[in-house]
Formats: C-alpha cells, structure tokens, sequence
C-alpha cells in the first residue's frame, strides 16, 4: 500500500498536480551506493547553528571561521553526495562585518556553500523582520518555522515556509521547521511585539498529518531553533529553556509519531544522543562543529537515523581556506575595515567570559565598570549573554566590540530604590537557563538559603555607602533588561508600576563602553582577576 501511495504522489507531482516544485539534490554516482530505482541507501542533512555572522577565523580560538568551514562542507558533500546543508538559526547577528552589512555577508557566504534551508532563531530578529525577504533572496535559500505567526495577518509571514520538502539521493525529505518559545524571552520585545511563537509540537504535529497525506515522504527530519544540552548523568539530550514553566519543548517534539530526527540550537552546545529513539544533534556554535542526521534506507523505506556531531575547531589548523570565500572576506574587509581597525585601548591580561562561569567573569566586570563610569551612575548590570567573546591581551581594536558586543542596545538609566537594586542583582545570581548577570560598583552579599528575590542581603557601594532598602540610587542596564529581556521583570514591572524610574539614553552601550576603554587608555593587570565583590553567606 505504501509503494502505491508513493507512487500515485509521484505520478500527481510529474503531472503538476500539486503546485509546489520540490528541488532534486545528490547525484547518485556511485553504483555502491544504489538501493533500487535510482535511489540511494543513504541520505544525509549537514547542519550548523548560532553561528552569529562569524565568518573570519579567531586564530587564538575555536571559531574556524568561513573559508575553512566552507572546505569542510565541501569535503562533507564529496563523501556524502547524497546530502544537504541546512542552518538551525541565529545565523546573522554577532560579527562586525555581519552587523555593518545587516547581515549580508552571510546571505552570500550561504549562497556559495549552498544552503538550502534554515530554522529561524531568536537573534533573526535583532533588526525586526524587514531583512527577512533579502536573506531568504541574497542566500537562495528559505526560512522554515511552523509556529511562527504574524499577528497582523494571522498567519506565517510571507518570508517563511512550514516545511521544506526535497529529495535527496531519489528520496522525498521533509524537513519541518521550528522556531523556540524561549524567543520571547532572549529577543527585544519591540522587535518581536507583532509575533506570536505556538507551541512547536502541537505546530509541528498538525504540518506532519498534512504533509503525510499530501506527499508522504519517507523520512521527516525537524529543523529547529529548540535548545537542548546532554544531561550529564544521563547522557542523553533534554531541553534548555530560558522558561522554567516550558522545559519540554524538545521531549515533546520527540515523542511525534513520524518525526525521524531533530536538529537543534540556541543553547550552543555539543549533543549527540537520542530521545524516543530518534537523534538530537546540535554543533555548539559560531561554526566550530557541523552537526549530521544520516538516513538509511532499506526496500521498505526508512532504516534507521543516526546523528553525529563533526568537531571541526579541534582540526581546523590543518584546514585549508577556501579561496572563494576569503576573497568574500576581503571585498567586506575592503568596504569596512578602515574603522574597525582603530585601537581602543591595550589589554594587559587576558579577560575571560567563560559560559561555565555561573557569575561575574573578568570581562563582565570590566565592562559592568566601563558602563558605570560612561553613565556616571551608581551601579551597573548588564546580561551575561550581551557579551559574546573573552578578550586577549593585547590591543582592543572596535573590531573587537563589535564582536564583544554585537547588539545594538542602549544604556537605560534607572531611578530606583535599594531594595530593587538588590533584586535586579539577585535575579543573575546562579542564574538557570541564561547566562549570569555582570555588575560593577559595590560588593554584595548573598545567601542561598534564601528564595530567588530575597537572597542579596547587603550591598556596600564603591563609595562605601550602604545601600538602604529606601533609599534612592541610578543603576545602568541596556534596554534589553529594561523591557523584560531574560527575565528581568523585576525591572519592566517596575517601570510600568511607576516604582522605577527609566530614562532610555538612546546611546548604544557599545559606543559609551568604546568611548569609556579610550579614556582609560588601558586594561591594567589585576583586571583578569574578578576583585572580591560577590559575598556567598
């Protein structure tokens, strides 16, 4: 029944029964490879994810960079010609060239290395979504995300499809896609203020009915923006979320009937394991590793489906680069290279911005400090996530903060009593699910014995002042945290009772941080040491 199902939708497609034109990739060249009617034993999906415009190599570190990333892929695809290259989202924001071009070095970095299709991640909307339409055209490639809905319409936006279907090696592919919930939570809510993101198993369910009555095809990989990371006591994939109410987005999504395999991201980490029986993978981020779903196919249909995870930073010295795309690199270096090559200040110790640091890194309270003198204010806090790279010893050009600080936020200004300061503190505190909060100007003293909210019990200013539970004092966040980003709602909920006062200065804190470093002229030694300024009771 099945084969007469396949082959009467085959038929309906030859004869442009159904409109959609599905793409033919691979070229079943080996006679090895061979199942039968042209179709071969296997087929696989190579994916990247968060890898956040990097498209120069960091020769000091892990990120290999475009060119050499691009070799491997090319290598991928000679071994495996039966196979596909997709992205799992937040592609765009995070590099100075990428930013500078609103992305479009990277729609033509995907277009050389042929992308084919990609999940939308919460950091695709960090300019809105008017950039949508010219990646999707400038990469050749098309955006998936079946809960994604635009308010205005009810509907999924014009630039984004449900699914991608595609046959590979002679096999018809669905590939489902899947934006994360968790974006409400990690994207700027005026960028995000005209959309709505549906629970994705329940989305995902629906498209998988529709699209196996319609085409059925033999094998439905998920394509998402979904975190996860390896529980370490178990050793299989479970769910990261920045929602504690809403832990089960990938285990849901698991338990489809019909869901072959997931590709996931956001949380940029290494997973490799099954849940349900069905591989989760995800490779890290900034292109350090490429993740693959292979499918085998027997007579009957699907086989079996096995992920891998290919760790390309561990070789990426012995790569070689990509020609093509170096020459991408210097035309964009050419057209913006002139300011981001201007020093800032010298660094003399290496400031680290570990993610398995739990609180306050170096370059945390060193940027926390630059922002507190910037904004002449009290305090300052910003989010552990805004900054996304350590700093080497060595000269700090603008090319660097952009990379540091990748988002166009502003420093917000806030009016607020001291025992709101304590919690906006107290909230990134051995924080769960997003990076910890960075905070420079006094030392504080906590306990966790007590709840969330209530465990910073002192806090001593650089001036030697004890904060005072009614007291009135300005702290610098950027107007991410204003609005509620990574669940500061002790801030926005304050803003909106009136119990906080915020005076949005409209200066990127990327700028005021720059302008700050010039200042100081240097980073002096000792800074690589966070100073005793977080007190565990």
């Amino acid at each position: 029944m099945k084969k007469l199902i396949a082959f009467l939708t085959a038929a309906l497609l030859a004869a442009g029964v159904f409109a959609q034109k599905i793409p033919s990739y691979g070229t079943t060249n080996s006679a090895s490879q061979f199942l039968e009617n042209g179709k071969s034993k296997y087929v696989s999906i190579f994916a990247v994810n968060d890898i956040h415009g990097t498209i120069e190599e960091d020769l000091a570190g892990k990120n290999p960079g475009g060119a050499k990333l691009s070799e491997v892929i090319k290598e991928l695809k000679l071994a495996n010609p039966e196979s596909i290259f997709v992205s799992a989202g937040d592609n765009y924001q995070g590099s100075a060239l990428s930013n500078l071009s609103q992305g479009k070095i990277m729609s033509d970095f995907f277009k050389k290395v042929g992308l084919v299709t990609s999940a939308i991640g919460n950091h695709e909307f960090d300019w809105g979504d008017d950039l949508f339409a010219k990646w999707e055209a400038d990469g050749g490639f098309n955006f998936v995300a079946c809960n994604l809905i635009d308010k205005r319409t009810g509907k999924i936006p014009s630039w984004c499809k449900e699914y991608e279907l595609c046959y590979i090696g002679g096999h018809l592919i669905c590939i489902i896609g899947s934006a994360t919930k968790d974006t409400v939570f990690t994207a700027a809510k005026k960028r995000i203020e005209n959309f709505e993101f549906l629970d994705p198993a329940k989305c995902i369910r629906k498209v998988l009915r529709k699209v196996e009555a319609t085409y059925s095809p033999e094998a439905v990989v998920v394509l998402s923006h979904i975190g996860s990371h390896m529980n370490r006591l178990s050793g299989t994939p479970v769910s990261a979320s920045n929602d504690p109410t809403d832990k089960f987005e990938l285990e849901d999504v698991a338990k489809l009937n019909g869901v072959a395999a997931i590709i996931t991201g956001h949380s940029h980490e290494y997973v490799n394991g099954t849940i349900n029986g069905k591989p989760i993978v995800q490779a890290y981020n900034y292109g350090r590793a490429i993740s693959q779903i292979k499918l085998t196919f027997n007579e009957k249909g699907l086989k079996s489906a096995k992920g891998n995870v290919i760790e390309v930073f561990k070789n990426k010295d012995a790569i070689t680069e990509d020609p093509e795309i170096l020459s991408l690199v210097a035309e964009y270096k050419a057209k913006y290279g002139g300011q981001l090559g201007e020093k800032i200040c010298q660094v003399e110790d290496e400031l680290s911005h570990e993610e398995t640091v739990p609180n306050v890194t170096p370059l945390g309270y060193t940027i926390a400090s630059a922002m507190k003198s910037a904004y002449k204010t009290d305090f300052a806090v910003t989010n552990g996530g805004g900054l996304r790279k350590s700093v080497k010893a060595g000269t700090l050009t603008v090319n660097d903060m952009w990379e540091l600080i990748p988002f166009d936020n502003t420093g917000v200004i806030l009016t607020l009593k001291g025992k709101d300061l304590k919690k906006i503190v107290d909230h990134g505190i051995n924080s769960v699910g997003f990076r910890a909060g960075q905070f420079a100007g006094g030392k504080v003293s906590y306990s966790s014995r007590q709840p969330e909210g209530s465990r910073v019990t002192r806090i001593v200013l650089d001036d030697g002042r004890t904060v005072n539970d009614n007291e009135t004092y300005t702290c610098v966040v950027n107007d991410f945290m204003a609005e509620g980003g990574d669940k500061y709602t002790v801030i926005s909920d304050g803003i909106k009772a009136g119990t906080i006062s915020a005076n949005n200065t409209y200066i990127p804190f990327r700028d005021a941080v720059i302008e700050q470093l010039k200042s100081w002229g240097a980073v002096r030694k000792g800074w690589s040491e966070i100073p005793q300024i977080l007190f565990a009771e």
